[in-house]
């Protein structure tokens, strides 16, 4: 009579036993597709997250050109490292800047094109200082080689050039520390052109107005848990 009950218990220990091994099981088969979910989750949310600052980024810095192009008072020269350092802090945790420092650095993980473009027209003919036609139409290629074309006026590059070029092109123009292209460079050199403008940004500019674009990539492959992401740059522009 005494046995019965020890028998029983045994029985339910093997029970337990086996219900623990295929809890453990399936714990285990769960948790191998929870894992990946969770870390594609974390990698989109992150990416998100990063394109939308390098947003702001291209928007600050958009911005501060057109500051820049207005204000004449501003003083706002964004070839200086310490006006640059207003984008650095705009980029925070993006890995644009130099260790300890609002610097931009050179092997980064983001570069930053600043460029102005211009319609050449009669101001730029004329800036350039060549000489009208003597009867309508004042101007042409002719006589002002860029004219009716696009051209670079201004570019300043901050940050590292491997994580991506300007959709639109580079001058192939001299480009003075400060950025400037020169006015005969504009209106004369093929090499200052920029054909590939208006299809890149879907733009049309008339005679003598010009846009000013903001263009960022930003390298996120820190993030790209199990290689969820083809290409982990992130691009982003701005035009005013």
């Amino acid at each position: 009579m005494q046995r019965q009950p020890v028998k029983e218990t045994q029985k339910q220990s093997r029970a337990r036993e086996a219900e623990s091994g295929n809890t453990i099981l399936e714990f285990t088969i769960v948790l191998s597709l929870l894992v990946p979910m969770f870390a594609g989750a974390f990698t989109i949310g992150m990416a998100l997250t990063k394109a939308i600052q390098t947003s702001n980024v291209t928007w600050d810095a958009v911005t501060l050109l057109v500051t820049a192009n207005t204000n004449a008072q501003s003083g706002l020269d964004l070839s200086q490292s310490q006006n640059q350092s207003i984008l650095m802090e705009a980029a925070l945790g993006l890995g644009m800047n130099q260790a300890g420092t609002n610097n931009p650095s050179t092997t980064g993980n983001g570069v930053i094109y600043l460029s102005q473009v211009v319609m050449v027209g009669p101001t730029e003919c004329s800036n350039a200082g060549l000489t009208p036609n003597s009867s309508s139409p004042f101007w042409s290629a002719s006589n002002c080689p860029n004219y009716g074309s696009y051209a670079f006026e201004y570019r300043v590059v901050i940050g590292n050039t491997a994580q991506g070029s300007s959709t639109f092109g580079n001058p192939g123009a001299p480009v003075a520390s400060n950025g400037t292209i020169s006015a005969g460079d504009i209106a004369t050199n093929a090499a200052d052109l920029a054909p590939l403008f208006p299809t890149a940004t879907g733009m049309t500019l008339s005679y003598s107005t010009y846009a000013l674009v903001a263009e960022m990539y930003a390298n996120v492959s820190y993030l790209n848990f199990f290689n969820l992401m083809k290409n982990p740059i992130i691009y982003a522009r701005s035009i005013s």
